[in-house]
């Protein structure tokens, strides 16, 4: 499969933007565009994947931070509890870990 759109290029500084395939790393693509996009890349991610796609994502990226998560949960009007991104995470600030 081929690669996203040149124009999106900049979203992916830290990887091959050659090497990316649209559907073999469409988890990859999609949560980095849903964080990192302007308005041409962002409108070509929603109309190249399907919005289960980007549901799915959404709800389970645990790396889309709180204010774009907020943003989702509202256009697609879902609960907060729905999005991983916005749970608190299961360590608490300031306790000590196991190797402490």
């Amino acid at each position: 499969m081929p690669s996203p759109p040149e124009y999106t290029k900049p979203f992916f500084w830290d990887v091959d933007f050659h090497a990316l395939d649209t559907e073999a790393d469409q988890y990859y693509i999609v949560e980095r565009l849903l964080e990192h996009s302007d308005d041409k890349s962002f409108f070509w991610m929603l109309n190249h994947y399907d919005s289960r796609l980007l549901l799915k994502i959404i709800k389970n990226s645990r790396s889309l931070s709180r204010k774009t998560g907020f943003f989702w949960k509202s256009y697609f009007g879902l609960k907060e509890g729905e999005l991983k991104c916005l749970q608190k995470p299961s360590h608490r600030a300031g306790s000590k870990s196991w190797n402490d």
